[in-house]
C-alpha cells in the first residue's frame, strides 16, 4: 500500500468482514445483499455520516475465480460518496459473502463527516471500532465469540504516552505499547500502531485467519477473517524431519542457470554450509490453483485435494550454499506438512549479486537487496516464477526465489 504524505492522507478502512451475509446463489442478480450492506456498514460501524453524501457511483461485478476452483463468489462493489468536503472513494471485497473488505478512501485535500469523532488513542478506538462492529454483527446474526475474546485481550493492551514524530498515524492517534499476549487460541499482539489478534492452534499461528485494527500509515485499516478460513490438517512431520526431506530433495537438484547472451553455466554438485532457515506457515488451499500456476505448475499440491477457504501446512525451506553460485545463495524448498510431498523446489537467488562467501555470523538473510538486470539468468527449461500468497493484507507474502526473485520467508537461526 503506498503511503500518502501526512497533508495530503487518505482515510483508508479496509473491513475483512468474516460472515457478513449468506452464500448467494450463482443466480444471484446485482441487486445484491452485499451492495445493500454497505451504507449500513459505513454509517453504523465506520462511522460515517451518510446524510452528508450523495452517491455519485455504484458499480457492482461478480466473478468466480479458477484460484478458487471457479466455486467461491468473489463480489467487488465500488461507490463514490460526493460531499462540500470532496468525493470519498469506496471499494468493498466479498467471498462467498462471508469475507470481504470495504476501503474508504478521504479526499486529498477534504475532511470526511462523522456521526461521531474517533479517540486520540488507539487502545480506545480499537474497542470502541470492536463494540460497534459486535453490534452490527448481532443484529445480522453472525458469530461474534471471536470479538468478545478479543474485547477481553484489549484490556492488556496499553496506549503510548505519546505519539512521536516518526510515528505517522491516522488522525494523529496516539498509538500502542508493543507487547503479546496469548489466551486459549487467540494470540495478541500489538505493534506502534495496530494490533491484531491471530488463531493459534497445537502452538501453531495462523495470520491469515485473524482479526485487526491497524492506524499506520494514516489509515485506519480493520480485518475479520476468523470465520473465512477453517483449518484443514496439521502437520503430521517435525522441524527435523522436514529437514531432512529438503535437504534431500536439494541435494539431488540438478541446478543449471542460463547467463548473459544464453551462456550455461552447469554447476556441479555444491558445498552446503550449516545454514538452514525454515518456517511453518498455514496456507489457504487456493495457494496453487492461480491461473499462474496452472498454465505453468510450479507449485505441487501433490495427491492431496484442498479446499480454497481452508488453511494447510506448508514448511518453507530455504538450504544455504557454502559459496554463493553465480547469484544463488542455496535452494528452497517447500514440504507439505500433511503429506510430506514437496510442494517446489527451486534456486534462492537475487539479481546482480556477484558469488562469494555467505556470510553465516550474524543471519540467515542474505543483506543484498535484488537488483533489475536487463539479461537476468534464467532457470534452464524455462521454470517461470513462481508467487505464492497468504492472503494480501492478512499475514506474510512467500515469494519463491527464482532469478529475478527473493524468498520473503520468516526465518529462524540453526
Amino acid at each position: 500500500m503506498k503511503m500518502l504524505k501526512k497533508t495530503s492522507a487518505s482515510v483508508i478502512v479496509l473491513l475483512t468482514l468474516a460472515g457478513m451475509v449468506l452464500p448467494i446463489s450463482r443466480a444471484a442478480t446485482e441487486n445484491s445483499a452485499t451492495k445493500d450492506m454497505m451504507p449500513v456498514f459505513l454509517s453504523e460501524v465506520v462511522g460515517l455520516d451518510l446524510t452528508k453524501y450523495n452517491i455519485t457511483t455504484d458499480d457492482y461485478h461478480l466473478k468466480y475465480p479458477s484460484e478458487y476452483g471457479g466455486n467461491v463468489k468473489d463480489e467487488h462493489v465500488y461507490l463514490d460518496l460526493a460531499s462540500s468536503e470532496g468525493t470519498i472513494s469506496v471499494m468493498g471485497l466479498f467471498l462467498n459473502g462471508f469475507n470481504g473488505g470495504i476501503f474508504v478512501y478521504q479526499p486529498t485535500n477534504g475532511s470526511v463527516f462523522f456521526n461521531h469523532q474517533p479517540s486520540t488513542n488507539a487502545v480506545d478506538e480499537s474497542r470502541n471500532i470492536l463494540q460497534r462492529y459486535k453490534t452490527f454483527a448481532q443484529k445480522y446474526g453472525l458469530e461474534t465469540s471471536h470479538i468478545d475474546q478479543a474485547l477481553t485481550l484489549l484490556n492488556n493492551a496499553t496506549k503510548a504516552s505519546a505519539s512521536t514524530d516518526d510515528l505517522y498515524t491516522f488522525n494523529n492517534i496516539t498509538g500502542f505499547v508493543p507487547s503479546v499476549v496469548t489466551a486459549g487460541n487467540m494470540k495478541q499482539e500489538t505493534k506502534d500502531d495496530n494490533i491484531k489478534w491471530i488463531y493459534t492452534d497445537r502452538g501453531v499461528e495462523m495470520p491469515n485467519k485473524c482479526l485487526k485494527v491497524d492506524f499506520g500509515a494514516g489509515t485506519l485499516h480493520f480485518v475479520d477473517t476468523w470465520n473465512l478460513y477453517t483449518v484443514g490438517n496439521f502437520s503430521v512431520v517435525s522441524e527435523d524431519e522436514v529437514k531432512q526431506i529438503a535437504f534431500e530433495a536439494a541435494d539431488n537438484y540438478d541446478l543449471t542457470l542460463v547467463g548473459e547472451n544464453d551462456t550455461l553455466i552447469i554447476v556441479e554438485k555444491p558445498e552446503w554450509s550449516s545454514v538452514t532457515s525454515i518456517v511453518l506457515n498455514m496456507v489457504p488451499g487456493k495457494i496453487y490453483n492461480d491461473e499462474l500456476n496452472q498454465a505453468n505448475p510450479v507449485v505441487s499440491g501433490g495427491n492431496a485435494t484442498r479446499d480454497p477457504l481452508a488453511l494447510y501446512p506448508l514448511w518453507e525451506t530455504v538450504l544455504y550454499f557454502s559459496k554463493n553460485i553465480s547469484n544463488a545463495y542455496g535452494i528452497a524448498v517447500g514440504v507439505w506438512g500433511d503429506t510430506k510431498e514437496i510442494a517446489y523446489i527451486t534456486p534462492y537467488c537475487y539479481l546482480g549479486v556477484p558469488g562469494g562467501e555467505l556470510d553465516t555470523t550474524t543471519s540467515t538473510e542474505p543483506s543484498p537487496e535484488p537488483t533489475q538486470s536487463e539479461n537476468p539468468p534464467q532457470i534452464e527449461n524455462g521454470t517461470p516464477f513462481p508467487t505464492m500468497y497468504l492472503i494480501g493484507g492478512i499475514g506474510a507474502t512467500a515469494i519463491i526465489a527464482i532469478a529475478a526473485t527473493t524468498v520473503v520467508l520468516k526465518k529462524r537461526r540453526n
